[in-house]
């Protein structure tokens, strides 16, 4: 596990903000979707893992529409405006590899 990484694609496209796992090792081409267990949004797509900014909820890694324009509070802007705050059963998997910057 050492050698696996949590990256984010940022690449646009439909998988825009999704993780995945990684190798750190240069050459390696291992690649799976970290994002299995997490709920898709009523737009049909999987959900993004997103950490909250906000004083009251500062920190708290919740789930949104990955359609949503993320330049606005709870992407209720654009998208389908789906949020749940994430679970155990969502972080998990991947909490010994999540860092707020990811």
């Amino acid at each position: 596990q050492r050698s696996i990484k949590l990256c984010r694609v940022r690449k646009g496209g439909q998988n825009m903000l999704r993780i995945f796992y990684t190798c750190k090792i240069r050459g390696c081409n291992y690649f799976h979707w970290a994002d299995a267990p997490f709920s898709n949004c009523r737009c049909g797509r999987k959900a993004i893992l997103r950490v909250s900014k906000t004083e009251k909820s500062g920190g708290r890694w919740f789930l949104c529409c990955a359609s949503g324009d993320r330049s606005t509070k709870g992407n209720a802007s654009n998208g389908c405006g789906h949020f749940e705050w994430a679970k155990d059963n969502h972080l998990e998997p991947i909490r010994s590899l999540l860092t707020p910057l990811l």
